[in-house]
């Protein structure tokens, strides 16, 4: 049985900042944002493209969702842990790999870059990357439990 990581340190004052200014950025533009996270994701995960409706518009809210709840969460270990724990519940049908979880992330990074343009600066994508480098381990982590468990 896969031990449950220790949750990231808190983030630090500045990253927690400017993720969540940069999240504050593309409110305004979430629905493209959404948009281009799921164009960018099949760019880089094509076979997934049918493991989800035609219509993408449910998929798009609970996409933005989830980076509400990661942005809300960053602040207590516990929050993370459940947020993790939560996303691997309602992803263990698809046994989603490491890799398609980096492709996300990426996906999503290249989404508020593509919205936000120049707004969205190296500091933030920077902030961003270092929490998905931390959280996606707890992702992985919940799903090889759950899988474990059967």
């Amino acid at each position: 049985m896969t031990d449950i990581p220790s949750p990231p340190a808190p983030w630090p004052p500045d990253q927690a900042a400017l993720i969540s200014e940069s999240f504050a950025l593309a409110l305004p533009v979430k629905a493209r944002l959404a948009v281009r996270v799921y164009e960018r994701f099949f760019e880089l995960e094509p076979q997934t493209r049918h493991l989800f409706s035609a219509d993408l518009a449910g998929q798009r809210a609970k996409i933005m969702q989830a980076l509400s709840y990661t942005v809300r969460a960053m602040g207590s270990d516990a929050d993370l842990i459940r947020l993790a724990e939560g996303l691997a519940r309602s992803h263990a049908r698809f046994h989603i790999s490491d890799t398609q979880l980096r492709h996300m992330a990426k996906a999503i990074l290249g989404a508020f870059s593509d919205c936000l343009g120049d707004a969205f600066t190296s500091e933030m994508q920077g902030s961003w990357q270092a929490a998905f480098d931390q959280f996606l381990p707890m992702i992985a982590a919940a799903q090889a439990r759950l899988e474990a468990a059967g």
